[in-house]
């Protein structure tokens, strides 16, 4: 009755089939080619996949709503719901303003030193290697080696915080043969969250500890004070390792855009943009809308969960010409790679400066990146 009312165009992919996730970019073109709003009639739900459609709504947070929840999972979102990602304003925008302080550009100048030094440590190993993974040996580096340091969630946090990150993603969409052990990893980081002992294990000075302190000298009880660790769970790990590992192989395969950037290093910041256009780290968001609503003349009613498709979003051949080309000198203005509106990437800042100073770093020592194999997924 829906889907007959709103007339989207049907859709019959399996967003979240092993095939899709390995490769999802010949499903974001089946979805465009249909429209900018489909119906996956698989998941049961709608779907936003044209850019202009996509960003008009990140940017619509009263109607779409992010506080029931963004997997598409009921089950799984009353386990999320609560943290700044899984809120609305202005809740939201108190909690953001907590986790957020030290991942402004300005407070990440105070370790902009350490991220380059440990930058060019990695890229020294890895040529002096010569050939090297990129995903496994090169991506993972930052993010494990300064980020989980950072956020400094104790010995038991900083073990298991990459896998506490990954359940997270997994969950936010169907992992069907994966759900049982996300869940089981969820449930662990639940129990640290709720852990009284937890606070006295974190690293003085780190992210965590600032975030719980000020959230409880602003009148949060200690229990919902320590939930603001998991803003630094999930975004500062996976979402990183993604796309410096996918960075590596688009310059592979195009080593003329490698050159460009070797030669112009004022380049960097768009090839950022471009590597994180293309890769799209989180593919897609769910949201619940709170009034009927009408998007590029399709009728979403209230209630609804609706899937907002960053990844196809970014392909659009309505916004970028050749989409799929890897190019470091195109217009990048508005790409949804990290997301948009409010609930824009809270740790995107880190992120590119992560990035700018390992890409900055191989560029002085690597001429070219050659292919050894077929990437796999994992």
């Amino acid at each position: 009755m829906q889907r007959a009312e709103a007339r989207a165009p049907c859709c019959d992919i399996d967003f979240y089939s092993d095939a899709t996730i390995a490769g999802p970019v010949p499903a974001y073109h089946r979805m465009l080619s249909l429209g900018p709003v489909v119906w996956l009639e698989q998941h049961n739900l709608h779907a936003i996949c044209g850019f202009e459609a996509l960003r008009d709504s990140l940017r619509n947070h009263h109607v779409f709503r992010s506080g029931a929840g963004v997997s598409i999972s009921d089950d799984v979102n009353k386990v999320l719901i609560g943290s700044t990602l899984n809120s609305d304003p202005p809740v939201h925008d108190a909690t953001r303003a907590i986790t957020f302080a030290p991942l402004t550009p300005k407070a990440l100048q105070d370790v902009k030193a350490r991220i380059a030094t440990e930058a060019e440590h990695i890229a020294d190993q890895m040529v002096a290697k010569g050939r090297f993974d990129a995903a496994a040996d090169l991506a993972p580096y930052l993010p494990l080696t300064i980020v989980r340091d950072l956020v400094g969630l104790g010995a038991h946090g900083r073990a298991n915080m990459l896998d506490w990150g990954a359940a997270t993603f997994e969950l936010m969409g169907d992992p069907k043969d994966r759900r049982s052990g996300a869940v089981a990893r969820m449930g662990q980081l639940r129990a640290f969250l709720e852990d009284p002992a937890v606070l006295d294990g974190l690293s003085p000075d780190g992210w965590a500890r600032r975030a719980t302190a000020r959230g409880m000298a602003e009148g949060l009880p200690a229990t919902r004070a320590a939930e603001l660790m998991r803003d630094y769970i999930a975004p500062s790990l996976d979402t990183t390792i993604s796309a410096i590992g996918y960075g590596v192989h688009l310059f592979a395969q195009n080593p003329a855009q490698w050159t460009k950037l070797r030669a112009n290093r004022e380049l960097m910041k768009n090839a950022i943009e471009e590597i994180v256009r293309l890769n799209t780290p989180i593919r897609a968001f769910t949201r619940k809308l709170a009034q009927d609503h009408v998007v590029a003349d399709i009728t979403l009613n209230k209630d609804a969960r609706v899937l907002m498709v960053y990844g196809a979003a970014n392909r659009d051949p309505a916004r970028f010409a050749q989409p799929d080309a890897f190019d470091i000198e195109r217009d990048l203005r508005g790409h949804v790679g990290f997301g948009h509106g409010v609930h824009a990437c809270l740790g995107m800042h880190l992120a590119r400066l992560e990035m700018a100073c390992l890409f900055a770093a191989l560029a002085d020592r690597v001429v070219q990146f050659v292919p050894s194999g077929v990437p796999k997924a994992a």
